[in-house]
Parts: structure tokens; C-alpha cells; sequence
């Protein structure tokens, strides 16, 4: 067996086990978006593995299935950002911080693609690569956006959903690093950046499984970190206090 049908075969295995997990726990009511990322990455193994003694074949079904792939993984992420986030989107700030951080990352990376396009690429190719690209650094910045709103406005841990979060980042960072690694070194990584982006899947996939290994009481698993209206509350608090007016009362000016 070639070692790319290993690594397919290794995820595929893991994909399942997270399938068989998200069922029990009752994800697909809740996050049904993240359900059925999974259940396709099921499906794109199966389908990768039956063809991938075949060049020709394998290239067309492993470049059509990551296209759909990476598009389910952008909206599972949103769906669980907006889950713990839910009632923050009425706050003006909250909405620019959220879809800035979005459009600055999608900005970056069509200059980019402008600029550096994917060295002799089919244009096919070449479009789901910068797209790849695009929709990574776009996930990045969301799970950055997350983890750094989660003290300031004193989101309260849950498991479920800050370790679907957590896979994510995880599974972009192999990509990512693979792809400033191909700018600075050239088609000569190429290999290293492959076996890059599967070893960060496969952690990603261990990230969920650990998750959802161990069931969590229903009232906990999946009622949101705090009520939306305390949520709301607290954040205008919060904001209040980082007014220069307030501090320079506390300053006595």
C-alpha cells in the first residue's frame, strides 16, 4: 500500500470513529452544519481511497471534493462562532470587528493571488488553490477572533463547541505554514507541505474525538455559555468601562 493511501486510510478511520461519536451525542441537532462536514469528509475518504492507485482519476476527485470540502468547513465554523456569539451580532462593533477581520484576511489573500499565482497550475487548479488559500486564512482569523473575544466577555467554557473550534484551527495551520513554506523555499517543499496538511487534519480529527469522547450533561452540552441577554449585558458593561470618559473619572480630571 502506497504511504498516501495510508494517510487517507488513517483519516478515514478517525473520520468514521468522529461520525459514529457526533451521532451519539446528538450533534447533528445542534451543529447540523458540522455533521454534515463530517459525514462528507467520510465520503471524500471513501472516494479517495478507491481511486487513488488511479493518477488520473484520484486528481479529478481529490480537487472537486476539497473544493465542497473547504467551502462545509467555512460554514461549520461560522455556525458554531455564531452558536457561543449569538446575541453579540446585534452590536454594531461586534459585526465590524467579526466580518473586518474577514474581509482584511480575503482582501490579503486576492492581492495575493494576484500578485503570486500558482506556479504551472491548470487553471482549474490554480483557482481552487487560491480559494484554499483565501477560505484558510479566513478561518484562521475567525478562530482568532474567537479565542480572543472568549476572557474579554467572560464566555463561560463548553466543550463541544470550543473543541470543534479548536480542530479547526488546527487542521489550517498545516496548510497555512505549507504555504508560506512553498513561498520561501519553492516547489523543492512541496512533498513537506503535503504530508504537512495531512498531519494537521488528522490532529484536527483527534481534537474532535477527544471531544466528544466523553457525553457531557445535556444542560451543559448544549445551552449556550450564558443567557443573551446577560451576554449582552455584560459586553455593554465591559465597553462602558473602556470609555476615556469613565477613566478619566477614575483618574479624577
Amino acid at each position: 500500500m502506497s504511504f498516501n493511501a495510508i494517510k487517507i486510510s488513517l483519516s478515514l478511520g478517525l473520520e468514521f470513529w468522529l461520525v459514529i461519536l457526533l451521532f451519539r451525542r446528538g450533534v447533528r441537532r445542534h451543529f447540523p452544519l458540522f455533521f454534515t462536514f463530517s459525514l462528507y469528509s467520510v465520503a471524500v475518504g471513501v472516494a479517495r481511497l478507491v481511486t487513488v492507485n488511479s493518477y488520473r482519476t484520484y486528481f479529478y476527485v481529490f480537487w472537486w471534493t476539497d473544493a465542497i470540502l473547504l467551502a462545509l468547513s467555512l460554514v461549520a465554523l461560522h455556525e458554531v462562532f455564531y452558536w457561543v456569539y449569538e446575541d453579540f451580532y446585534r452590536l454594531r462593533w461586534f459585526q465590524f470587528l467579526y466580518y473586518g477581520a474577514i474581509a482584511l484576511v480575503l482582501a490579503v489573500s486576492i492581492w495575493n493571488a494576484i500578485v503570486s499565482p500558482p506556479v504551472q497550475a491548470h487553471p482549474v487548479i490554480g483557482l481552487i488553490l487560491d480559494i484554499a488559500i483565501a477560505i484558510n486564512f479566513i478561518q484562521l482569523a475567525i478562530v482568532a477572533v474567537f479565542g480572543a473575544l472568549l476572557k474579554p466577555l467572560f464566555v463561560p467554557f463548553r466543550r463541544y463547541p470550543f473543541g470543534i473550534v479548536a480542530g479547526f484551527g488546527a487542521s489550517v495551520m498545516g496548510p497555512l505554514i505549507g504555504y508560506f513554506a512553498i513561498s520561501v523555499f519553492g516547489t523543492k517543499v512541496e512533498s513537506f507541505t503535503q504530508n504537512l496538511s495531512a498531519v494537521a487534519y488528522i490532529l484536527a480529527l483527534a481534537v474532535w474525538i477527544i471531544t466528544f469522547f466523553r457525553q457531557e450533561p445535556e444542560e451543559k452540552a448544549w445551552t449556550p455559555p450564558m443567557p443573551p441577554h446577560e451576554m449582552l449585558r455584560m459586553a455593554r458593561e465591559y465597553l462602558e468601562v473602556l470609555k476615556p470618559r469613565n477613566r478619566r473619572k477614575d483618574n479624577g480630571t
